[in-house]
């Protein structure tokens, strides 16, 4: 498999590289990769970097400046596999007197084409070869795939592949020998990216971390949709029912009741499934104060977000709901649209659903269209029909990865008001259905190469009121010690090069005041651990700062 660093769909790119690729004075020659000749592969830029480096044309921000680099070899190029298709991608080398041998891919956030350099940094940092894509298109209107199949499906799918193909072709030449093994790291469509790449190319990566991944993509789309309409009177898109206020109110008495069912009132709800909260218990009552209760229709509101989108002809779920705790959830204290109002609607444009420009250019070609006529049974259909099997990343099917040697980590956090966490849960269940014998056999079974990591109180990727540090491989986590125990990235390079599968995880939550400071002299609030499902952490006594005094176990009943 990937062990010696090639995919098999990449024999072509072998081939080309033993018979035509021109011969090199030495390893460290960057330049000359700009002649390397790779199929459908222009390589653009090949140079040296040495301490600075500043982005190219970035979109919604200002190009970032990166000191203090180790030096590399930046190379970059685009891949045309289709008609149509212009996949982007770069790959930084360190040099061979440091590289470990790794190749590491990172994923993307969004649908924005910007490079996450910040990733591809830490990664060179640790003397691996970092990998990124733009996804095959350029900035955010997803304008991108209007009439462009070819282009939806490089954002599916393809524009990972292609790229870590050319990658390592292009590590090869640079080192004379190959990648010995493969890494693909993300969250949010990262993640999306990661259970992809597993179904579909199941030997570009040895080893996967999965955050956050909607990979129901087409139904979580639904879902933004469906929130938006659930939180509107029709026909009115300017005044939501629920404010953000009305959120925060909820959200608070959701902690309030369930926080503690952990052993530890420590302002996060552990496992929401076990929360039996009842919203209707802050309906107002006749005298009540409005800021601190609901009105009828705020409650209906809410349920109907909890209840997730139905399809209106069977009754049968579309998406599951959101749990409790991911109403009003903030990414940090200057949040202005925490919760569920971050995505019921476009952040710039408040009075249309999130992601509306998938309905109105991918799936029914009319820039005019209209919401409020949604028909929650054939449009359903339409949807799934026209873009499901290439923007999805649904199959259960992960024999294949398993059976190349495939080591993948997903991790969701319980409060993520984006994709749902029961998605999470839904598609590791059915990945351990496929297997066969006793209930826990086909756990032992699915644990041997998929481990799902659910993390009380994180937000969307990180972030939130929980411990959320602890991959030195996502965004906005930063673990104080970089070792198996404590980073994901880590723990995922143990199970694939030693066979040292993870247990569970140490997740940080940092004191106010240290963000200037190194993570390692950061002063720490506590630490949790991180179970592996279906395990969850439990405090058995002692300090409750300390990871140390909780054990994961089976939840009862």
């Amino acid at each position: 498999m990937t062990k010696f660093g090639f995919a098999k769909a990449s024999l072509p790119a072998v081939l080309t590289l033993m018979f035509a690729t021109p011969a090199y004075s030495a390893p460290s020659d960057c330049t000359a990769l700009k002649q390397l000749k790779l199929p459908h592969v222009e390589i653009v830029v090949a140079t040296p970097v040495d301490g600075t480096f500043v982005e190219d044309a970035v979109v919604e921000r200002e190009p970032r400046t990166y000191k203090g680099l180790k030096p590399f070899c930046r190379v970059r190029g685009f891949s045309r596999p289709v008609p149509g298709s212009k996949i982007g991608f770069e790959v930084w080398l360190p040099p061979a007197t440091v590289w470990t041998g790794r190749l590491h891919m990172i994923g993307n956030g969004a649908y924005v084409s910007n490079f996450q350099y910040r990733q591809m940094v830490q990664r060179l940092n640790d003397n691996d070869v970092a990998v990124g894509t733009d996804t095959g298109h350029s900035g955010t209107n997803l304008i991108f795939g209007w009439k462009h199949p070819e282009r939806i499906e490089d954002f599916g799918h393809r524009a990972v592949h292609e790229s870590v193909v050319a990658a390592k072709a292009i590590t090869r030449a640079y080192y004379t020998r190959p990648a010995r093994y493969s890494y693909f790291s993300g969250c949010s469509t990262g993640g999306y990216q990661g259970l992809s790449s597993a179904q579909r190319y199941p030997n570009d990566f040895d080893g996967i971390i999965a955050g956050a991944p909607g990979n129901n993509r087409t139904s979580l789309t639904l879902a933004f949709l469906w929130n938006f309409l659930a939180n509107h009177r029709p026909g009115d898109n300017a005044t939501p029912i629920l404010s953000v206020e009305n959120l925060l109110t909820i959200n608070r008495a959701v902690v309030a009741q369930c926080d503690a069912r952990d052993g530890v009132a420590d302002g996060v709800v552990f496992n929401p499934l076990q929360c039996n909260f009842k919203v209707t218990t802050l309906q107002c009552r006749p005298g009540s104060a409005p800021k601190s209760c609901l009105t009828g229709e705020q409650v209906a509101a809410a349920e109907k977000i909890y209840g997730g989108p139905k399809d209106a002809r069977t009754g049968k779920a579309i998406y599951p709901g959101y749990p409790f705790g991911t109403e009003g959830v903030m990414s940090g204290p200057d949040d202005d649209h925490p919760g569920w109002s971050g995505y019921w609607a476009e952040t710039d444009r408040q009075q249309e659903p999130s992601r509306a420009d998938i309905f109105r250019y991918w799936v029914f070609n009319d820039p005019s269209w209209n919401w409020w006529k949604f028909n929650w049974g054939s449009d359903v259909d339409t949807m799934e029909k026209r873009l499901g099997p290439i923007f999805n990343a649904n199959s259960s099917n992960l024999t294949p990865f398993s059976k190349a040697g495939g080591k993948l980590i997903m991790f969701m956090g319980w409060q993520d008001p984006v994709g749902s966490p029961l998605e999470a849960i839904n598609y590791y269940n059915a990945v351990q259905a496929r297997a066969r014998g006793s209930a826990l056999q086909k756990e032992a079974a699915t644990q041997a190469f998929l481990r799902l990591l659910m993390v009380p109180g994180m937000g969307h990727c990180a972030g939130g009121p929980g411990a959320s540090n602890f991959s030195t491989a996502t965004r906005d986590s930063e673990p104080p010690v970089s070792d198996a125990a404590h980073d994901m990235t880590r723990a995922l390079e143990a199970w694939v090069e030693r066979g040292r599968a993870p247990q569970s995880l140490i997740a940080t939550r940092y004191a106010e005041g240290g963000d200037k400071l190194p993570a390692a002299k950061r002063p720490i609030e506590y630490q949790r651990p991180l179970c592996v499902w279906p395990k969850a952490p439990v405090y058995k006594g002692g300090d409750k700062r300390q990871a140390g005094s909780f054990v994961c176990e089976r939840p009862r009943g």
